[in-house]
C-alpha cells in the first residue's frame, strides 16, 4: 500500500486528484494469474487522514502468480523496502509505468519473512529486462508494511510524467469485471476482516489436480511437496506427471487419506491445512542459490544460442 506523506492532507488531496486522471483506461492483462477480489480504494485517506492510498489493492493468496500487464522493461526492482517491501515496476512502450508492490517476502507456507528473492521475484526479473505481457515474474504476498494485514498486491499506474493514475477501470477492463466487490474491507488493517475471510485469503490450493495437468498451480503443489518431503524431481516444471502423481500418493498415505493419485477437496483441504500449520524450521527451499545461477545461466545460453541462429540465417549461411 504505497503512500504519501501530506502534512496538509486536504490540500494534497485535491492537487493529487486534479493530476490524476481517472478515465485513462490502459490496454493490459490482469496482474493477478489466480483467484482474487477487488475495489476501488484509489485516493483512500490512510494513517488518521494525513496520507493517500495511491493504487488499488488486489486481494489474493500468498503465493498466487504475478504476471506482467504489458510488453515491456522492468524499470525497476525494490530488495526489500521497509513501506513497500518487494517491489517491481514495469515501463511500456508509451512511457507508462505498473507498479507491484508487497510481493512475497516469505517461505511458502509460512509468515516468517524468509523467503528471500528466490521466492518473490522470477529468476531473470532485474532492472533492464524486458518482459512479454502475461509472462510469470513474481509471487503475491504481504512484504513491507503489509505484514499486519492480508495477502495483497498493491497495483498502481503512472503515466510518462510520473503522474499516478487511478488502475481500477484498467483492472475492471482486464478482469471482465471479476472479482469486483464494493463489499470488500480496507486492507489498512487487518482487524477489518473476519477470522474466516483471513484463513481464506490465505488459501493456496483452490481447484483439482490430475494426471496430465499443466499449470502455475501444479508448479505450486510441486514445490509443496518438495517442501513436505514428498517431490524428488530436481525441477518444478508445471506438468503433473507420473513423478508427481507418485508423490501426492506418498503425501496422501503418510496423511491417511485414500490414495487416488488426484488432487482432491479432501486432499487440497489438508494441503491448505498443513501450509497453515507447517513448521518454518522444516523447510527445504526448493532451489538453492547455487541452482538459481544455474537455471539463470542455462537461460541466458539458450537465448544467446537463438540469437546466434537467428544471425546465421539474416547472413545467408
Amino acid at each position: 500500500m504505497r503512500i504519501m506523506n501530506a502534512p496538509f492532507f486536504l490540500l494534497v488531496f485535491f492537487a493529487v486528484a486534479l493530476s490524476a486522471s481517472a478515465d485513462v483506461v490502459r490496454p493490459m492483462v490482469f496482474p493477478v494469474n489466480g483467484e482474487y477480489v477487488f475495489r476501488d480504494d484509489f485516493h483512500e485517506p490512510r494513517g488518521g487522514g494525513t496520507r493517500l492510498h495511491l493504487g488499488n489493492d488486489v486481494i489474493a493468496a500468498k503465493m498466487v502468480p504475478l504476471v506482467a500487464v504489458v510488453d515491456g522493461l522492468v524499470s525497476y526492482v525494490s530488495r526489500p523496502q521497509d513501506t513497500w517491501g518487494y517491489e517491481i515496476s514495469l515501463q511500456d512502450s508509451e512511457g507508462y509505468t505498473y507498479g507491484y508492490l508487497h510481493i512475497n517476502n516469505d517461505t511458502p507456507g509460512t509468515d516468517d519473512g524468509m523467503g528471500g528473492e528466490a521466492n518473490a521475484f522470477v529468476p531473470g526479473v532485474h532492472r533492464g529486462a524486458t518482459v512479454s505481457r502475461g509472462q510469470l515474474i513474481g509471487w503475491v504476498g504481504d512484504s513491507g508494511n503489509a505484514e499486519n494485514t492480508v495477502p495483497h498486491l498493491h497495483f498502481e499506474i503512472r503515466d510518462p510524467n510520473n503522474e499516478v493514475v487511478n488502475p481500477f477501470q484498467s483492472l475492471v477492463a482486464a478482469s471482465e469485471g471479476k472479482g469486483v466487490s464494493a463489499n470488500i474491507p480496507s486492507t489498512n488493517t487487518a482487524d477489518d476482516l473476519s477470522r474466516e475471510q483471513v484463513i481464506s485469503l490465505r488459501y493456496i490450493f483452490t481447484k483439482d489436480l490430475f494426471l496430465d495437468d499443466e499449470s502455475s498451480e501444479v508448479r505450486r503443489l510441486q514445490q509443496t511437496l518438495k517442501s513436505f518431503g514428498h517431490f524428488n524431481y530436481p525441477n518444478a516444471t508445471g506438468y503433473y506427471g507420473p513423478i508427481t502423481r507418485d508423490a501426492v500418493l506418498s503425501y496422501q498415505a503418510k496423511k491417511g487419506l485414500p490414495q487416488t493419485g488426484i488432487v482432491n477437496l479432501e486432499t487440497r483441504r489438508k494441503l491448505n491445512d498443513d501450509l497453515g500449520t507447517y513448521d518454518p524450521n522444516d523447510y527445504v527451499p526448493f532451489y538453492s542459490e547455487a541452482e538459481q545461477r544455474a537455471i539463470l545461466i542455462q537461460k541466458l545460453l539458450t537465448q544467446i544460442a537463438k540469437l546466434q541462429a537467428e544471425l546465421k540465417i539474416l547472413r545467408g549461411y
